[in-house]
């Protein structure tokens, strides 16, 4: 019994040291930083929360559109497109998340990224690139 025990310790042991070695080769896959935000941006833009979604704008942000003109846009905006369903990343260039932004009437890219303190520094819709 007491052989078993120690053949089954050992065991545990090889197992644990191969699964660390395995996971220390294994490269970082860190989760998009910006993805979080996308999603907030989404919530807010489908719930006409422009309030909300221009509190998590930056200030170099703020400088450049005003909560009235973040407000226009956005309604026009969903009036052309519709709700926004779903998004897929793409790539992260620079700091900048690009995601394909599905509509209810057609998909487009979106932009999005983050200043210093954390907060929205871009935030763009353009014509979908393939």
């Amino acid at each position: 019994m007491k052989k078993r025990m120690k053949h089954l310790y050992v065991c545990i042991l090889f197992m644990l040291s191969m699964g660390i070695s395995l996971a220390q080769s294994l490269p970082n896959q860190p989760v998009p930083p910006l993805d979080s935000l996308a999603r907030l941006s989404q919530r807010y833009m489908n719930s006409n929360q422009a309030d909300s979604l221009y509190s998590l704008m930056g200030a170099g942000f703020k400088q450049q559109i005003s909560l009235d003109k973040l407000k226009e846009v956005l309604g026009q905006l969903g009036g052309q497109v519709g709700k926004w369903t779903s998004m897929e990343p793409r790539v992260i260039e620079g700091g900048v998340a690009r995601y394909k932004a599905v509509f209810t009437m057609m998909p487009l890219d979106f932009y999005i990224s983050r200043d210093r303190e954390g907060n929205i520094a871009t935030f763009l819709f353009k014509a979908l690139l393939e």
